[in-house]
């Protein structure tokens, strides 16, 4: 064939054929080709090279959600008797592996409030297998100081684990802070159509060969099909995220002005609690914003419903806006306790800003917050 395709093609195959045995061994043995698609499959390793060079690691892992890649990613690296350094703010599947699994193995886990960089410090000092944190928070778009805190964890011989989904590639660069492994939930920005769930795991290359072996055992393995729609969201994920920065700046300083809404949480408002390092750290603020409705729950829900072109849905990061109250769904399983401590109120709306025209979601907001 002269010409080859522009598109690199789906490989829907479960298992590859060999011309003899002694092929087959050496693939199982030497890792040097394909033999089953739990294993690896051409599709999702072209997935896995092009999101790796884009964040700068050795290597990436693709998995069937973003849970599967946090799950695998933090077993592989924990047993018995070992301690996490974690902070409250987790994603809510987080902090359920984190505070309902980890601890029926024997698995230690330490919470922080994600803005007590001395606290965590010193939750540090006292010896950890594994630090784990995410950057920006959901949903409150808290910016951790992770180049600090991986140093310290680094000091005391801990690998260091960040959630960047929030941020996206195109934001952020965990690699120069030296995070050992950075996980995305492909569902969101990477993909970025609402189309897929996906997850992946940027590592150094010690980190990936105890992750790939886990994921090959566990099964959480992407399936080729996704792989190609990821692809296919990497190659305009750099066009996307710039107008989900621009999108989600006009619409958080709309709602900061308006007199029904008692809080908005984005890192590129000056009044956010960590706007100076989200300005050094990051290159962009990011989609997601969430804020405060001045109103009680079943205020806040009026305002849900009220919402036409924003649509009233769980996920984030793709091209369409979408809505909710973490209370009923992303949080809906950390009791009130856990809630309260994590800062997560009855009136709190999180917001993923898409790419439609910004003045369309202003005025979709401004009537839905008509509050009587």
């Amino acid at each position: 064939m002269k010409g080859k395709p522009v598109i690199p093609p789906v490989y829907m195959t479960a298992t590859y054929k060999f011309d003899n045995s002694d092929d087959l061994i050496d693939v199982v043995q030497n890792h040097s080709g394909y033999i089953y698609s739990r294993w690896d499959n051409p599709s999702v390793v072209e997935a896995e090279k092009a999101l790796a060079d884009l964040e700068g690691y050795d290597r990436a892992l693709g998995f069937s959600s973003g849970m599967a890649a946090i799950s695998t990613a933090v077993l592989a690296h924990v047993r018995a008797g070992d301690r996490i350094v974690t902070t409250r703010e987790v994603y809510g599947g987080t902090f359920e592996l984190m505070n309902t699994v980890l601890p029926d193995f024997g698995v230690d886990v330490t919470y922080v409030n994600c803005w007590k960089t001395g606290e965590i410090l010193a939750e540090i000092d006292k010896g950890l297998t594994l630090l784990y944190l995410e950057s920006p928070t959901n949903p409150l778009l808290r910016v951790v100081d992770v180049p600090t805190l991986a140093s310290a964890a680094h000091a005391k011989g801990a690998l260091v684990l960040l959630d960047a989904t929030f941020a996206s590639p195109v934001n952020q660069h965990p690699v120069q802070w030296g995070v050992d492994a950075v996980i995305h939930s492909g569902t969101k920005y990477l993909g970025g159509h609402h189309d897929i769930t996906a997850g992946f795991v940027c590592c150094i290359k010690p980190c990936a060969d105890r992750i790939w072996n886990r994921r090959k055992i566990f099964g959480g393995v992407m399936d080729p099909m996704t792989a190609f729609l990821t692809l296919r969201g990497l190659q305009t994920l750099e066009l996307r995220m710039h107008k989900h920065n621009e999108n989600a700046m006009a619409v958080a300083r709309f709602l900061a002005g308006h007199p029904n809404v008692a809080a908005v949480h984005y890192p590129g408002l000056a009044a956010h609690p960590d706007h100076r390092i989200a300005s050094e750290r990051m290159t962009g603020f990011g989609g997601m914003l969430s804020f405060e409705v001045a109103s009680d729950f079943e205020g806040t829900k009026q305002v849900m419903d009220r919402l036409k072109t924003i649509k009233l849905a769980t996920s984030l990061g793709g091209v369409t806006s979408l809505a909710n109250q973490p209370i009923t769904n992303t949080h809906a399983a950390l009791s009130p306790e856990a809630r309260e401590k994590a800062g997560v109120s009855e009136n709190l709306v999180r917001l993923s800003v898409g790419v439609e025209a910004v003045q369309t979601l202003i005025d979709d907001l401004n009537q839905a917050l008509d509050i009587r």
